[in-house]
């Protein structure tokens, strides 16, 4: 399905600069290698970024959230001891297959955030960079900016990467 977007994309008139791949894993590693075989496939006319969110998105959201308040420091503590885990730290040990389970993801992450749209856009649009590529060293997100940070901000900032 990648390559298919990808020569989609590089048969329009109007190419775009970049194409971003994005993916949970849902626990299975050869997701990141099948959007890198799309990739390397052959020099596509723009630059291709990959992010792959181990097990699913959700934990990225998790690496970035920071309690605001004494009622977020509580659930994350509850979260912390129900599970026996940091999920913050550990968002990538939670699960993606069982929806509703001890370690479900989207039930941790719910639990903390109460299913609120935006504190989920302030836990990644709020969070220091760098506290986000620590916490996400095992869940695909310290990976994805590495990408970004590489292929993409050298078009956005006017410059190509040999500049």
């Amino acid at each position: 399905m990648a390559r298919k977007a990808l020569l989609l994309f590089a048969a329009m008139s109007r190419r775009p600069h970049a194409v971003l791949l994005v993916r949970d894993s849902d626990g299975d590693a050869r997701r990141r290698v099948g959007l890198e075989q799309a990739r390397d496939d052959k020099p596509w006319p723009f630059k291709v970024v990959i992010g792959v969110a181990h097990p699913k998105r959700e934990a990225w959201v998790l690496a970035g959230f920071q309690p605001q308040n004494p009622e977020e420091v509580a659930r994350l503590q509850a979260l912390r001891a129900r599970l026996s885990l940091d999920p913050i730290l550990k968002s990538h040990e939670l699960d993606a297959r069982k929806h509703g389970a001890k370690t479900d993801i989207k039930r941790a992450l719910n639990e903390l955030i109460l299913g609120e749209a935006e504190r989920e856009r302030q836990c990644i649009n709020e969070t220091a960079l760098d506290v986000l590529e620590e916490r996400g060293d095992s869940n695909g997100l310290a990976d994805f900016l590495g990408e970004v940070r590489q292929r993409l901000v050298p078009i956005l900032s006017g410059r190509t990467p040999e500049q």
